[in-house]
C-alpha cells in the first residue's frame, strides 16, 4: 500500500512520540543515586529541552515527610533556579486555583510574553508535589505533551519511592545497629543454615574478639571449653527444629575471666512463615548465678542447721529423761562429737572449788582409738581452768592453741594426753553461775571450729547443765528420802529402847515387895524417860531451827562456863562408855556473845557424838583457845573416824555416819545438823576433820569473841534455880489422855495440892463451876471443844475470878505460845512436863499472887 505524505508525517510523529516515551521510561536509570533535589533538577532540564518549554517549576516531597525540594528551569534565564522566589510569586495565584483550570495564562517571570501553563500532580501515592510546565505556544499542551508530562511524573514518583525505600531500609538497619550496639545485652542474628551474620558491638567489647571473628560459628570459640560442645549441640539442634531456645554457659571475657551467660534465640519468620534464622541476645547472669549458688549454699546451710537443731532437740529429749549425771555426760559427749564432726570429745565435771575435775565421759573416733583407756583426772590447772574460771566458751585454731600459755597444762600426765588439734570448749553452768564442769571438742574432721559450732555446743551444754543439776537434785532427794526412811526406822528403834525398860519397870513396881527394888526400878524408868525427852526435844529443836523459829537470847558468857555446862550434860554418856576425858580450857576469860543454853547444847551434842562413836575405853578431848578475834572450841576423839565422802555429808540432816555400828548408839542423825545451824546463827562456823576410818575425828567450832569482855557477873547456862514447895492450891487438870491427866494429878496431889481431873471441854466447864479451882492445867487438843474455846468461855464468864490458866500441849513453838497468850492463857507448858518446871511454875504463880 502506498503511503501518502500526510501519513508519513503521522508516522514520523508517532515514531518521535515513541522515542520520547522510551526516553522518559529510561529516566529512573539515570536517577540512580540522586536525591529528590537531583531528580527534580534532572527532570526540569529534560522537560525543558524535550518538550521545547519556556518554564518548568517542580515542587517534590522529600523522603520521610521532611519537606519539599523546589527547582525552576527557564529558556530565557539559565540561572532561574536561583530565582525560585520570583517564579513562585508569579505562579502563586495560578497554583491556588490549579484544580479549577487545566490551562492557565501566566506572565513569564523570566521572559517576555505570556505562558500557557499546566499542572501535573505527583500524587499516585500520597501528596508528593506538583509539576508546572509553561510554553508560549498556542497549542500547548497537546495530548502527547500531557501524556509525556504524566509519564515523567510517574517515573519521578517510582524513582523517589524506590530511593525512599532504600533510604528507609538503610536508616532501619542503622537504627537497628545503633540500638543493638547501645543495648545492655549482646544481640546477634543468624541465617537459616545456623551461621551468625550479625553480632552487636557489645559482643566484641565483652569477648575481645576481632571484627567479624565471631561470625559464622566463630562465636563458639569464646565459650568455656567445658561448655562449648554442649552449647553448640543445643543451638544446632534447635536450629534444625526452628524452635526457640535458651542456653546457659560460661563465656570468656576480654580479661580472660569466664562469666555466666544466658543465650536466648527466637526464630525469624517471613510473612509466609518461612524460617529466616534467629534473632537473639546474650545476658551476663554471673551475679544471678552467684546469688543462686549463695542461696543454694544458704539453703543447704539452713537444712544442715535445721538438722542440727533437730538433733539438739532429740538430745534434749534424751537428756531430760535421764536421772544420772554420768548418763547425761555420756550422751552430751557422744552427741556433741557426732553433730560437730570432731575426732575427740570429753565432758569433765567439777569436783572442787579450784576447778579440779574428773573426766566423766570420753568419745573418740578410730583415729584416737589408742587413747580410749586414758582416764587421768585434770587437776584444775592448765587450759581447762580458763573455761571453768571464766565460765565462758573458748574456741581456738591449732595455731592459737599452741600459742596459749596454758594449753599444755594437763597436770603430771600431760605427756600421755591425746593430741589436740584446734579446741572448742564450753562451760557447764548451773543456777547462780555455778560452774559444773565443761564439754570440749578437739580435732575437727573438716576445717576449724566455727562460731556456729560454738553456738550449737553452748545449747547442748545448757541443756546438759540443767539435766545435771536435775540429776543432782534427784540424787539428793533420793538420798534424803533414803535417810528419812532410815531416820524413821531409827526413831522407832530409839523410842522403843526406853519404852521397853519403862514397861518392864511398871511390871516390877507392881510385883516388887522390897523398897530397894522399887527405888532401883524408879531410877531406871526416870533415866529412860529422860532419854525419850531428849529425843523429842531434839526433834522439836531441828523443826524449830530449820523453820527459823528459834529466838536466841544472847548475853556475854565465858567460854569456860559453856564448857562446864556442856560437860554436865554429857558426862553420864561419857562415863557410860568408860572413856578417858581430857579437858583443856584457856587461862584467860574469853567472852562470847551467845545464847548460853544453845551454845552449851552445841558443845554437848559434839561430846555426845564423840562418846557414841568411840569404842568403849576410848579418849575424848575437849579444848578451847583463842585464835585472833575468834574462840576455837574443839572436840576430838580416837573413835571410828570418817571417810572423805562422809566428811562432806556429816552435817546433813538425818545423816547417820555410823550405820554399821550398833543402832543403839547411832542416834537420829539430827544432832550435828542442829550443831551446824546453831553455830551459824551465832555468826560462827563448824568443820569436821578425820584421817579416815578408824583414825578418829575432830569437830572444830569457831565463834567470834564478844566485842567487850566481862569477867564476872554472867549467868552460866544450865544454872539451877533453888526450888521450894509451893503453897497448897485447888488445881483442875484437863486432858483427853486419861493416863496423862491422872499421873499429873497424882504428882500434884503428892505435892500437897487438891486436884480434880476432866477429859473434855464441856466437863471442864462444869468442873470449874463445881470445884472452883485456882489453877487450871488445860490441854489445847481436846476433842470436840478445843482448849482455846474452853479458855474463851471461861474469860467471858464474869463469875469466874482468880483462875490461872496454864496451856498444857505438845505444841511448843513461839507461834503456839503467842496464840495461847492472845486467847487468855497465863502460862504455857510443853508435854511431857518436867517436875522441876512444874514446881517452878507454881512457885512463880504464888509470887505473882502475893504481889
Amino acid at each position: 500500500m502506498d503511503i501518502t505524505y500526510n501519513d508519513s508525517d503521522k508516522v514520523g510523529c508517532l515514531q518521535r512520540a515513541m522515542g520520547d516515551l522510551v526516553a522518559f521510561s529510561s529516566l529512573p536509570a539515570a536517577w540512580v543515586g540522586l536525591g529528590s533535589d537531583g531528580i527534580a533538577k534532572s527532570l526540569a532540564q529534560v522537560l525543558l529541552s524535550t518538550l521545547d518549554l519556556d518554564l518548568v517549576y517542580i515542587q517534590l516531597a522529600q523522603p520521610g515527610g521532611s519537606g519539599f525540594t523546589e527547582t525552576v528551569s527557564s529558556k530565557h534565564r539559565p540561572d532561574a533556579n536561583h530565582c525560585i522566589y520570583e517564579a513562585k510569586v508569579r505562579l502563586a495565584p495560578f497554583l491556588k486555583g490549579v484544580a479549577l483550570a487545566p490551562v492557565t495564562m501566566v506572565r513569564d517571570p523570566f521572559g517576555p510574553g505570556t505562558l500557557r501553563t499546566t499542572v501535573t500532580r505527583f500524587d499516585l501515592v500520597g501528596e508528593h508535589g506538583v509539576l508546572v510546565a509553561g510554553s508560549q505556544r498556542v497549542n500547548f499542551p497537546t495530548e502527547k505533551e500531557r501524556l509525556l508530562l504524566r509519564l515523567a511524573a510517574n517515573q519521578v514518583i517510582m524513582a523517589s519511592q524506590h530511593q525512599w525505600a532504600e533510604q528507609a531500609l538503610q536508616q532501619s538497619e542503622e537504627r537497628f545497629r545503633d540500638f543493638a550496639n547501645a543495648a545492655p545485652a549482646m544481640l546477634w542474628v543468624t541465617e537459616p543454615d545456623g551461621s551468625c551474620s550479625f553480632l552487636s558491638q557489645g559482643w566484641y567489647e565483652f569477648t575481645g574478639q576481632g571484627e567479624d571473628e565471631g561470625l559464622g560459628l566463630g562465636w563458639l570459640n569464646a565459650i568455656h571449653p567445658s561448655d562449648r560442645a554442649a552449647a553448640g549441640k543445643h543451638f544446632l539442634s534447635a536450629n534444625e527444629r526452628n524452635e526457640a531456645f535458651s542456653i546457659e554457659y560460661r563465656l570468656r571475657r576480654a580479661d580472660g575471666v569466664y562469666r555466666w551467660i544466658i543465650d536466648r534465640g527466637r526464630p525469624r519468620l517471613s510473612s509466609n512463615g518461612q524460617f529466616l534464622g534467629y534473632a537473639g541476645n546474650l545476658l551476663d547472669i554471673t551475679e544471678r548465678k552467684q546469688s543462686e549458688e549463695q542461696m543454694a549454699a544458704l539453703l543447704a546451710k539452713e537444712k544442715q542447721r535445721a538438722t542440727l537443731l533437730a538433733q539438739v532437740a532429740n538430745a534434749s529429749k534424751s537428756i531430760n529423761g535421764m536421772l544420772s549425771m554420768e548418763s547425761i555426760a555420756r550422751t552430751l559427749t557422744e552427741e556433741a562429737r557426732s553433730m560437730l564432726g570432731a575426732h575427740q570429745a570429753a565432758t569433765s565435771l567439777t569436783v572442787s572449788e579450784n576447778w579440779a575435775q574428773r573426766i566423766t565421759a570420753v568419745s573418740l573416733s578410730d583415729k584416737y582409738a589408742d587413747y580410749r583407756a586414758y582416764s587421768e583426772k585434770p587437776d584444775g590447772s592448765g587450759i581447762y581452768i580458763e573455761v571453768c574460771r571464766t565460765n565462758c566458751p573458748l574456741r581456738m585454731t591449732q595455731k592459737e592453741l599452741e600459742a596459749h600459755p596454758a594449753w599444755k597444762g594437763f597436770g603430771k600426765h600431760a605427756k600421755d594426753h591425746p593430741p589436740m588439734r584446734g579446741w572448742l570448749a564450753v562451760p557447764l553452768i548451773g543456777h547462780g553461775g555455778k560452774n559444773l564442769g565443761l564439754v570440749q571438742l578437739t580435732d575437727k574432721a573438716h576445717g576449724e571450729f566455727t562460731e556456729e559450732d560454738e553456738a550449737i555446743l553452748v545449747q547442748l551444754a545448757a541443756i546438759a547443765s540443767a539435766g545435771i543439776e536435775n540429776a543432782y537434785l534427784y540424787e539428793q532427794v533420793r538420798e534424803q528420802d533414803q535417810r528419812k526412811d532410815e531416820f524413821l526406822a531409827t526413831l522407832a528403834h530409839e523410842l522403843r529402847n526406853p519404852l521397853a525398860p519403862i514397861r518392864t519397870g511398871l511390871a516390877v513396881l507392881e510385883l516388887a515387895s522390897s523398897i530397894d527394888a522399887t527405888v532401883k526400878t524408879r531410877e531406871i524408868m526416870e533415866r529412860q524417860v529422860e532419854h525419850m525427852v531428849r529425843l523429842i526435844d531434839d526433834l522439836l529443836d531441828v523443826s524449830r531451827i530449820t523453820r527459823g523459829k528459834v529466838q536466841l537470847k544472847k548475853e556475854p558468857v565465858d567460854v569456860g562456863t559453856v564448857l562446864e555446862t556442856a560437860l554436865e550434860l554429857s558426862r553420864p554418856l561419857i562415863e557410860e562408855g568408860r572413856h578417858e576425858l581430857l579437858v583443856s580450857t584457856p587461862e584467860e576469860a574469853l567472852l562470847l556473845d551467845v545464847d548460853p543454853v544453845r551454845m552449851a547444847q552445841v558443845v554437848s551434842n559434839l561430846l555426845n557424838n564423840a562418846a557414841k562413836y568411840t569404842p568403849e575405853g576410848g579418849r575424848v578431848e575437849l579444848s578451847a583457845q583463842r585464835d585472833g578475834s575468834e574462840v576455837v572450841i574443839q572436840v576430838r576423839d580416837n573413835g571410828v573416824g570418817l571417810t572423805p565422802e562422809a566428811l562432806t555429808k556429816v552435817f546433813d540432816l538425818f545423816n547417820q555416819v555410823g550405820k554399821t555400828l550398833d543402832r543403839s548408839r547411832g542416834g537420829l542423825g539430827i544432832g550435828l545438823a542442829i550443831v551446824k545451824r546453831l553455830v551459824e546463827m551465832h555468826n560462827g562456823h563448824v568443820t569436821a576433820e578425820s584421817q579416815g576410818p578408824g583414825k578418829g575425828s575432830a569437830f572444830v567450832v569457831r565463834l567470834p569473841l564478844a566485842a567487850m569482855q566481862k569477867t564476872g557477873g554472867q549467868r552460866v547456862a544450865g544454872e539451877q534455880r533453888s526450888c521450894s514447895l509451893s503453897i497448897p492450891r485447888r488445881i483442875l487438870v484437863v486432858d483427853d489422855n486419861v493416863d496423862g491427866a491422872e499421873t499429873l494429878a497424882m504428882l500434884l496431889a503428892l505435892s500437897g495440892h487438891t486436884v480434880e481431873t476432866a477429859h473434855t471441854g464441856p466437863d471442864a466447864l462444869k468442873a470449874v463451876q463445881a470445884f472452883q479451882p485456882t489453877v487450871m492445867f488445860l490441854d489445847i487438843d481436846l476433842p470436840g471443844m478445843s482448849g482455846y474455846e474452853v479458855a474463851r468461855q471461861l474469860h467471858s464468864d464474869s463469875a469466874i475470878k482468880g483462875l490461872t490458866l496454864v496451856a498444857l500441849t505438845g505444841w511448843g513453838s513461839e507461834d503456839d505460845r503467842r496464840q495461847a497468850k492472845n486467847i487468855g492463857f497465863d502460862h504455857h507448858l510443853t508435854k511431857p512436863v518436867e517436875i522441876d518446871k512444874l514446881h517452878s511454875l507454881l512457885i512463880e504463880i504464888d509470887a505473882s499472887n502475893k504481889e
